[in-house]
Order: structure tokens, then C-alpha cells, then sequence
């Protein structure tokens, strides 16, 4: 099993969401490229862009550029480690363009007033589209999480998580259900996110990575 968190154009994932991480640490995940209604401008080409360092503890597939900035380091991509389809950008213009286009859009989605307000913990829910807020800084996925778009196939799943959000190895699911579309799903985070070795975000389910 893998992760797919999706992200730059193609999300939102896990994106992009638009996801603010000064720091993403990923244990076999796949990170998938997909259209995002929050427009990711220069991010579009990236699967990953982390503000000071992108790290892969297993065998990570992004699909799409990487790239840190103003940080330079990226690591356990390689022979045997985790794999990045597109070209690797370590501080240079492209990724601090991009990094740039993240942080917009993660400000734009950062002030959307929630509609729904949650527990800490997102498994064995089933959510509607909406702007989702949390009862505490954190917010974990410790197995499957439902979103389902019968109501709006077109409607956003925007997730405002204050500090950290993290899954649990090889138990964690997002899966769409009813129409919903990776590319209107969206974590928003505040510091990190960690995934889990053996999780599946399936192209079932959409991230941003930023």
C-alpha cells in the first residue's frame, strides 16, 4: 500500500491544499500532481515544496518537481530511497517561486471562516464539503477517512490544522466517495506533516504539500 497525498496543481494533498510546511517528512507515501481550484500559480509543476527541508524515510514516489526554499535540503531521494519524478530544486528560483505561490494560496485558504469545527482525530468520519477547523493545534488520521461529494461534486474539503498533522502507519485512508474530487481537497497545516509508512491517500483524495 501506498500514500498519495496530492498536491501543487493537482490538489491542493495532502494539496494543495495548500499546506504551509516548514518541515514534511514523508514515509512511503506517493505524492500525485493534480489540478487545484485554489490556483497554485508557479507551484503548479511541483509534487512537493517544503520552506526548509523535504524528507523521504522510505520509498516515496512524487510525482512533479521538489523543492525547498529558502532551505536546501532535500533527502532520501535517490537509488533505493524514495524517487522524484520531476527535477529537484534546492533553493533555487524555481522553488523559491514556487514556495512563494504556496504561501499565497495557503494564506488565501488559511482565512476561509470554517463551516464545521472537529475532534482531533479524522478516521471513521464521513464530511460533506466544507471549511473544517479543529478542537485542538493538531490533528491526526488514524484510519479511514470518507469525503463525499454527493451533495456538490464540485464543493472544497479545506481542513485548517493550527500546528502538526500526521497518520498512523499503514491504517490511514482518504477516500472520495459520491463525485468528490481530489483536486477541491485541501490540508491546510501549520507547521508538519508526517505520513506514515504503508498509508493510502488514494487518487482517492487529495493534498497540497507547500
Amino acid at each position: 500500500m501506498h500514500s498519495n497525498m496530492l498536491g501543487a496543481s493537482k490538489l491542493a494533498l495532502l494539496a494543495l491544499f495548500a499546506m504551509q510546511f516548514s518541515t514534511i517528512s514523508l514515509a512511503h507515501p506517493a505524492l500525485e500532481q493534480r489540478a487545484a481550484p485554489i490556483v497554485m500559480g508557479l507551484a503548479k509543476t511541483f509534487g512537493a515544496i517544503a520552506a526548509t527541508t523535504l524528507t523521504s524515510t522510505g520509498a516515496t514516489v512524487i510525482t512533479g518537481d521538489c523543492g525547498t526554499c529558502p532551505g536546501t535540503a532535500i533527502t532520501g531521494f535517490g537509488p533505493g530511497m524514495g524517487v522524484c519524478t520531476g527535477s529537484n530544486n534546492a533553493g533555487n528560483t524555481a522553488a523559491c517561486n514556487a514556495e512563494a505561490a504556496c504561501l499565497t494560496a495557503y494564506n488565501n485558504a488559511a482565512a476561509l471562516v470554517p463551516t464545521h469545527t472537529l475532534a482531533t482525530d479524522l478516521a471513521g468520519q464521513t464530511l460533506v464539503p466544507g471549511v473544517y477547523k479543529f478542537t485542538t493545534l493538531n490533528a491526526i488520521l488514524s484510519a479511514t477517512l470518507s469525503l463525499d461529494g454527493t451533495s456538490n461534486p464540485k464543493g472544497q474539503f479545506i481542513f485548517q490544522i493550527q500546528t502538526t498533522f500526521g497518520t498512523s502507519a499503514t491504517t490511514s485512508k482518504v477516500v472520495l466517495i459520491g463525485g468528490a474530487q481530489a483536486c477541491n481537497v485541501y490540508f491546510i497545516v501549520g507547521s508538519s506533516a508526517t505520513i506514515g509508512a504503508g498509508d493510502l491517500l488514494c487518487p482517492q483524495w487529495g493534498h497540497h504539500v507547500d
